[in-house]
């Protein structure tokens, strides 16, 4: 399917692109709210500027993907890949990333408040400046994670994580107030 095919489809109501393979497209500030777009393949794609909330990416391929400043509020990306993704700066809010794979992920000024992220992966991301309000991070591999600057105001963690990063202890029980790291 190429680009103008997947845009002229979406207007006239489809949906469900389930996968479509976009590898190394050129797509900044497309438009596809709601779209299911589960097991694609967008390995190196440009969706900078992009509108995709409530969008299913679930099982996706998103290595490399550019996804700077997109919206992607109520986005899932369950069981994607995002490795290398590029998401600095955009909205994820409530976005679900259950036993997603975002290692080395650029998710600098992102706002993930509220956001799920059991199981996932995070090696080495870049966090940094990031909302993570309200996110439960027990069971999230944070190995090498840069939260410098980040709001972790709410969030939850196990004592292990906590020694690991080098946050203070109150960080897991629910504090109220930002921890600046």
């Amino acid at each position: 399917m190429q680009i103008v095919q997947l845009l002229k489809s979406y207007s006239a109501g489809r949906r469900d692109f389930s996968g479509v393979d976009f590898r190394e497209s050129w797509m900044p500030g497309l438009k596809l709210n709601q779209a299911l777009l589960q097991g694609a393949d967008l390995t190196g794609s440009n969706l900078s500027h992009s509108e995709m909330c409530g969008a299913d990416f679930s099982r996706s391929m998103l290595w490399r993907t550019n996804m700077t400043y997109a919206k992607l509020a109520n986005a899932s990306f369950e069981r994607a890949t995002l490795i290398r993704c590029h998401l600095n700066g955009a909205d994820l809010q409530s976005a679900y990333f259950v036993d997603a794979d975002m290692r080395l992920a650029d998710l600098r000024q992102a706002n993930l408040e509220g956001a799920t992220l059991r199981g996932a992966q995070l090696c080495y991301a870049n966090l940094a400046g990031a909302n993570l309000k309200a996110i439960d991070f027990r069971t999230v591999d944070l190995t090498g994670v840069n939260l410098k600057g980040a709001n972790l105001a709410e969030c939850q963690f196990v004592q292990a994580q906590l020694d690991a990063l080098g946050l203070p202890d109150e960080a897991s029980n629910g504090s109220e107030t930002q921890i600046a790291v």
